[in-house]
């Protein structure tokens, strides 16, 4: 039971492990953006306007200092514009989703000057500003101000060799949404799904005959597990952990070989999930600058500019897209985070014919399933816990496991096993666009499909009774290596090593003190109920069979001479 409970502790400890490792991964794809505090671009400052009621210096330390004091919970840039579209993001009761993005008042220099205030008691020495002056700054400053922190996208950067190859694939899998799926998004990477299992089938077969290989040698697992039967000691388990792994040495099988395609899918698998979720940039073939010009438009908050929507996936651009209008694009334009807005705009304008389309009927799958619609997508993450649990109960009826494997497994760990990683991918499902999370479900059900037609063709063999004793006897038989003891069989056997009724360590066995302790143990028994002893070794009377037929002869005898009752 101890060790059962250790084996469910090491195996939890491990599912979180996986669990946290794909966290990691698909922290990059989903969830907040990191935090990027705007540069400074200080060439502003050259050529400033003679209304500026500050000067070019004062107004380089206030922006190095707003800069600087730039985090989640408090965007100066953001604070800033806000303050010159005529909006306070600081007053008390403030509601941002009352306000139109598309409605600018005059600006709020009092809401400026307050955040200059705040920010300055947040910075460090190095930027904090000590003139007060800032309090006299007119609407020309504050302008110059958000100039001086606003970023112009290059558009025509260059692309490194992992974009240009992720770009390669996206391509494909917009020219077969395009051109075999009438342009629905999720048609092209269910049918892309199928192509990369088909190419993955040479990795499935190499896998299935190592499995094979493992599977003929199922007898002589089973011998060995017999072998050690009712011991659960450490010593006699590391024994036959050892055994087993010189039985795979002697027949040239890698136990681990298995492990090998699972290793080459999982960094496939995470490089086309970043091609699916981020369409803009690999399908459509867009720079990534352009992904996070949208994605700040998008989140950015409407006192601002902003569509302030809120993207679960930031990672990727299919919510970003599937909520894109000529009406809501237009306000890009105008969006002073960006120096070349217009710019902007008119590339997204140009690729919107060819962008794909990501509903299915009227649901519109580029959402993410939430509580808060409570609409037809929160049944994706629902059915992706039916699906992955009977997917993976199904191949593993599909896939051979060998006798260390189901060794290691207990039932605490198979239950475990059974729901945690549903659990998990419920959890994921929750986290990215309903899209993704029919692409996995889809996925997983050629993935078994897949792993059910291999196994079919090449089935495992079969064994039958007399297989399995011819390996037990094979292993009865097996001589000892040099420098190993091994008591007399006769002597101990099943008796010697349920002294007590509690099996014993093989350890145990091989101590000089514990076999002679054994052999005066069996001796006593001996004695008391009669047994004859022949050089050491216990004999029961039903042991010998010329014994046996003399008790036999003699009751046949004694019924013989016995008077009947007529005679008496």
């Amino acid at each position: 039971m101890k060790t059962n409970k250790k084996t469910f502790v090491k195996r939890l400890a491990s599912l979180v492990l996986v669990a946290l490792l794909l966290m990691t991964a698909l922290s990059a794809c989903s969830g907040k953006q990191k935090v990027i505090k705007p540069t400074v671009n200080t060439d502003v400052f050259l050529s400033i306007d003679e209304k500026c009621a500050l000067t070019a210096s004062e107004l380089s330390a206030i922006a190095k200092m707003l800069s600087a004091t730039y985090d989640t919970d408090f965007k100066t840039q953001e604070i800033l514009i806000a303050a010159y579209r005529g909006y306070d993001m600081l007053a008390e009761g403030f509601d941002a989703s009352k306000i139109d993005p598309s409605v600018t008042n005059e600006p709020n220099l009092e809401a400026a000057v307050n955040l200059i205030r705040k920010a300055n008691l947040k910075a460090d020495s190095d930027t904090q500003i000590f003139f007060e002056n800032y309090t006299t700054m007119n609407a020309t400053d504050l302008l110059t101000l958000i100039k001086s922190m606003q970023t112009t996208v290059d558009l025509d950067a260059s692309k490194g060799f992992w974009d240009t190859l992720f770009g390669w694939i996206g391509a494909f899998i917009g020219w077969m949404t395009r051109t075999l799926c009438f342009g629905s998004y999720i048609g092209g990477i269910c049918l892309f799904a199928v192509i990369v299992e088909l190419l993955m089938l040479p990795l499935s077969i190499k896998q299935q005959k190592n499995s094979i290989k493992q599977a003929k040698l199922r007898p002589k697992e089973m011998a060995i597990k017999k072998k050690y039967a009712g011991r659960d000691d450490q010593v006699t388990k590391q024994k036959q952990s050892q055994e087993l792994q010189e039985l795979y040495q002697k027949e040239n099988v890698n136990a681990a070989s298995g492990c090998l395609p699972l290793l080459i899918q999982m960094p496939i698998i995470l490089a086309l999930y970043r091609i699916v979720v981020d369409p803009l940039r690999y399908v459509l073939g867009q720079v990534p600058a352009l992904s996070s010009a949208l994605n700040a438009y998008f989140t950015a908050s409407p006192a601002a500019g902003g569509l302030g929507k809120n993207i679960v996936s930031n990672g990727g651009t299919i919510t970003m897209l599937s909520e894109l209008t000529p009406d809501n694009l237009a306000g890009l334009k105008n969006f002073l985070f960006y120096g070349n807005g217009e710019e902007l705009v008119s590339t997204i304008e140009g690729i919107m014919p060819k962008m794909p389309d990501f509903t299915l009927g009227n649901i519109n799958l580029g959402l993410s399933p939430s509580f808060e619609r409570f609409d037809w997508l929160l049944l994706v993450p629902v059915l992706t816990f039916v699906i992955y649990f009977f997917s993976m109960r199904l191949t593993k009826k599909f896939t051979y496991q060998s006798q260390a494997m189901q060794d290691q497994q207990t039932a605490c760990s198979g239950w475990l096993m059974d729901i945690y990683m549903p659990g998990m991918s419920t959890f994921f499902a929750f986290m990215v666009p309903a899209l993704v999370g029919i692409y996995w479900m889809f996925k997983s059900v050629i993935s078994t499909l897949r792993q059910f037609i291999v196994c079919k063709i090449m089935p495992y063999p079969q064994f039958t009774e007399d297989d399995y004793r011819a390996a037990e006897r094979e292993y009865a038989g097996k001589a000892p290596k040099k420098g190993e003891t091994r008591p007399d069989t006769r002597t101990y056997g099943r008796d010697v090593q349920m002294i007590g009724g509690k099996p014993k360590s093989l350890f145990h066995m091989d101590d000089d003190d514990y076999v002679a302790k054994i052999e005066a143990e069996a001796k006593r028994e001996a004695e008391e109920q009669g047994e004859e002893k022949i050089e050491g070794v216990a004999l029961k009377q039903y042991d010998r069979p010329e014994r046996k037929k003399k008790n036999k002869n003699e009751s046949k005898s004694d019924g013989n001479d016995a008077p009947t009752d007529s005679e008496q």
